[in-house]
């Protein structure tokens, strides 16, 4: 599936390439849906730098388009590779 970012996307310094590496290793999570109605997916990862990242995306179909992406921070337990309280 093709992958589009948002200007908004690499704001936290996750870079582009490690933002597709997650999405087209591992499945990801519904957390709820866009204001277009479309399904957004998050995905948590074990950084290039050893440090987790979460990353959304809305599902336009066709293609992923990535709003966020950055590294987590003391942001709840993690159980199964799924952190509680991050979306």
């Amino acid at each position: 599936m093709k992958v589009k970012f948002a200007n908004s996307a690499t704001k936290h310094y996750v870079s582009k390439q490690e933002i597709l590496k997650t999405i087209k290793s591992k499945p990801g999570y519904k957390v709820g849906q866009s204001r277009e109605k479309m399904d957004k997916i998050a995905w948590i990862s074990e950084g290039d730098l050893g440090q987790k990242i979460e990353i959304i995306a809305i599902n336009f179909v066709t293609y992923y388009y990535v709003i966020h992406a950055m590294p987590i921070k003391d942001k709840g337990g993690e159980e199964n590779d799924y952190l509680e309280n991050l979306w």
